[in-house]
């Protein structure tokens, strides 16, 4: 799907006013100007016109944006298959939207370029106020919407019909009934709903289609019977009209026609392709495997030049030809009769459709659209080249947050060409990752880490390998887990020095975090700073606003609030770039400003700036960052005196550090914040411990009272340091203490040392 006003190749007009090629057809009982009237009549929210495919309601749509009497802009968006992510769907909604006015989208759109964004939350309404503030209504008008199948994006059009300002109406077509609240919109008198059988041709429509807009002067017993054999459907009166002009006279026709609607289709279009010239023949055929049509990739799919004078010529004819846009420079076939080709296509020279889509493929690749170079490359059978094409393309789409798209471009490659290719693996792993399928992910990465080689998935020197322990540690953050990071990211990031910036940011930023989260502010602060530095050099904005947000609070919790607010002056500016404002990762950075604000006494704003980051971390489903942040805004609540808001916000802290595999020191500030604030336990209520500890615990405890690290206390008892941490961990919970002084205190007082 794309919009009109764009110039981008894969981004191919879309029309604003549809050719005659599908003709008026209003029902017998209904004119022609009182079915045009119904569309333009007393404003509603939503006009549908629903019927199968040739019933003429794009045209419909089109007579109705041509009326002397209309005099309201419209946007038109031509849907297809590929429209079925909800990021690519509403950009180019929104983009539509542009070509009226420029004001919808300067806040809505940058929006959705952050991954696990909220559209009902976040996007539309930012919309629907850009909207309110245009100076005419505009009619939105979405073309075959069947072909949207995503519950998110029902659940989003849905959202906008209810909350739609009075600038704004919207017209779909359809051969389904949407999945929309139609129901209460016909309750309130705010549809206005059209069918086939009120497209149908009467015999007045189908005469004056005949006779007068094409000249056949057919006789009338000849009009009745075309319109009783094609049921008043309109593509088939077209098709016949086709026919009759290309034999040039109708008698014959008309008495050797005849058949119902399953095989008028087949045999009308048998009888079309039989009346054209060999050259209009083979460039229909093989032009019939593009979704859209312009010269030059005409020329190249056909490997001839002068297509230019071949689509005008099709145009003028009224071929079935639909132009996309005012300077005619882009067109699409119909619908049915694309299809209808394509099959003759399949029949008469199958291998040659190999063939066009190999060429339609290369000329979409020279010109940088990437969805048609890898659709093209798959329906010729170049599953390698669709393969390259995708680890070319796949940043880009990823930085879109077009993640459903890249995931419907690898499901089009056969599963073993994605399970035998690491790097493939390795995309697919990443992209799961950021829509928050962290299991699946965590498959695709051991399936990447076993076909794992030294071939570069990125320019550069960067490896798969890699990009696999920087997945992984993105993994063991999302799941809370600070020793799992420290033993993924810390080896990755020695033999990966040299290696790319894109990799090694994500790799930085979360052994930092890990690092801070483990009680060593200082070293991660030095980690920090150079994820910023590894960020802004691969030029990943969301890499960069995660590891801005988190290098700014851990220099305010070291004490260094110059340079963290430096760091937030630079997200402001790069927010102001990118417009990631509802991006997950910028959760950090909230925190960081109601630090600093808490620590210059402004606790309400410092309140406002805490829940902000609270909501963003609840979405990116990031332990620590809820944790650290519930915790910080616990400490502001108690300083402004909200005790019940303090407990609550302590109580969902505890509950989020207990669901992290490894919380590092949170425990500890868990049960901090609840001393400063006086929250925490009285001992007098508590039993004595709630668990016998084990041998091996009994001696962890013991060492815990020496001055030994856990790394010498783990090498003292032949274990692991994360079997020590694991131990720790236990130690803790049932003697009910979050330090290690308390714990060995606590021992004390219960004579276990």
């Amino acid at each position: 799907m794309s919009t009109y006003a764009s110039t981008e190749v894969e981004e191919a007009p879309r029309p604003l006013i549809q050719s005659k090629l599908e003709a008026p057809v209003p029902r017998e009982r209904v004119s022609r100007r009182e079915l045009l009237e119904r569309c333009a009549g007393s404003p509603r929210k939503l006009t549908l016109v629903r019927a199968p495919a040739g019933w003429g309601k794009s045209t419909l749509l089109a007579d109705w944006h041509a009326l002397e009497s209309e005099t309201r802009p419209f946007a038109w968006v031509a849907l297809d298959g590929d429209d079925n992510d909800p990021v690519r769907f509403w950009s180019y909604l929104i983009q539509a939207l542009r070509t009226v006015d420029p004001r919808p989208g300067e806040v809505s759109l940058p929006m959705l370029r952050a991954p696990r964004v909220s559209v009902v939350d976040d996007v539309l309404p930012a919309l629907c106020n850009e909207l309110t503030a245009l100076p005419v209504q505009v009619v939105l008008v979405l073309d075959d919407y069947h072909l949207v199948t995503n519950a998110e994006i029902d659940e989003g059009l849905s959202f906008l019909l209810e909350h739609l300002p009075q600038t704004l109406e919207l017209a779909l077509s359809s051969r389904a009934e949407p999945a929309l609240p139609l129901a209460r919109l016909r309750a309130r008198g705010e549809l206005v709903e059209i069918d086939a059988h009120e497209l149908r041709f009467s015999e007045e429509d189908t005469e004056r289609f005949l006779n007068t807009l094409h000249g056949l002067d057919l006789e009338r017993e000849d009009v009745v019977r075309l319109r009783e054999l094609t049921e008043g459907w309109a593509a088939g009166l077209y098709l016949a009209t086709l026919t009759i002009r290309g034999r040039g006279g109708a008698d014959e026709f008309v008495e050797t026609f005849a058949g119902d609607n399953r095989h008028v289709v087949d045999y009308l279009t048998a009888e079309v392709l039989a009346g054209l010239t060999m050259q209009q023949r083979n460039f229909l055929l093989d032009t019939s495997v593009l979704e859209r049509l312009c010269a030059p990739l005409c020329d190249a799919v056909t490997d001839r030049p002068g297509s230019i004078d071949t689509l005008h010529e099709l145009e003028r004819s009224n071929f079935f030809l639909i132009p996309l846009d005012a300077r005619r420079e882009w067109y699409r076939y119909h619908h049915l009769f694309r299809d209808l080709l394509r099959q003759e296509l399949a029949l008469a020279r199958p291998e040659h459709a190999r063939t066009l889509h190999r060429r339609a493929s290369a000329w979409h690749r020279d010109f940088g659209a990437a969805s048609e170079a890898i659709h093209h490359a798959v329906a010729a059978g170049d599953v390698d080249d669709a393969a390259e094409l995708i680890l070319r393309y796949w940043i880009e789409a990823r930085d879109l947050a077009r993640l459903e798209t890249l995931l419907a471009w690898l499901d089009g490659l056969p599963a073993e060409t994605v399970k035998g290719d690491a790097r493939l693996c390795l995309v697919r792993a990443s992209t799961l990752q950021e829509v928050g399928r962290i299991a699946e992910a965590d498959q695709w990465l051991e399936a990447a880490a076993r076909g794992a080689s030294d071939r570069s998935l990125l320019a550069g020197p960067a490896s798969v390998a890699s990009g696999v322990a920087a997945s992984h540690a993105i993994n063991r953050y999302f799941l809370g887990d600070v020793s799992g990071i420290a033993d993924t990211a810390g080896p990755a990031l020695d033999f990966e020095e040299a290696g790319s910036d894109y990799w090694r940011s994500a790799l930085l930023t979360t052994f930092g975090v890990s690092t801070f989260l483990a009680g060593d502010g200082r070293a991660a602060s030095a980690l920090l700073d150079e994820a910023v530095s590894a960020s802004t050099q691969s030029r990943h904005s969301l890499a960069l606003v995660h590891a801005l947000g988190w290098c700014a609070v851990v220099h305010a919790a070291i004490g260094e609030p110059d340079r963290a607010r430096r760091l937030l002056d630079d997200t402001d500016a790069l927010l102001e770039d990118t417009g990631l404002e509802a991006y997950y990762g910028l959760s950090m950075a909230h925190v960081a400003r109601g630090k600093l604000l808490e620590a210059e006494g402004k606790l309400r704003d410092a309140d406002d700036a805490l829940a902000q980051g609270i909501v963003l971390a609840r979405r990116g489903e990031a332990k620590f960052d809820l944790s650290y942040g519930l915790l910080t805004r616990a400490e502001v609540k108690g300083s402004l005196g909200d005790r019940g808001a303090a407990k609550d916000m302590l109580r969902e802290a505890r509950e989020a550090v207990d669901a992290c595999v490894d919380p590092g020191v949170l425990p500890e500030l868990v049960a901090r914040v609840e001393r400063r604030l006086r929250l925490a336990p009285s001992r007098a209520t508590q039993a004595p411990y709630d668990e016998d500890l084990s041998e091996r615990e009994l001696a962890v405890l013991r060492l815990l009272a020496t001055e030994l690290t856990q790394r010498e206390i783990g090498a003292a008892l032949y274990v692991s340091v994360n079997t020590v941490k694991t131990h720790v961990k236990s130690i803790f919970r049932k003697l009910d203490v979050a330090t290690r002084p308390d714990a060995v205190s606590r021992a004390r007082e219960l004579r276990l040392l």
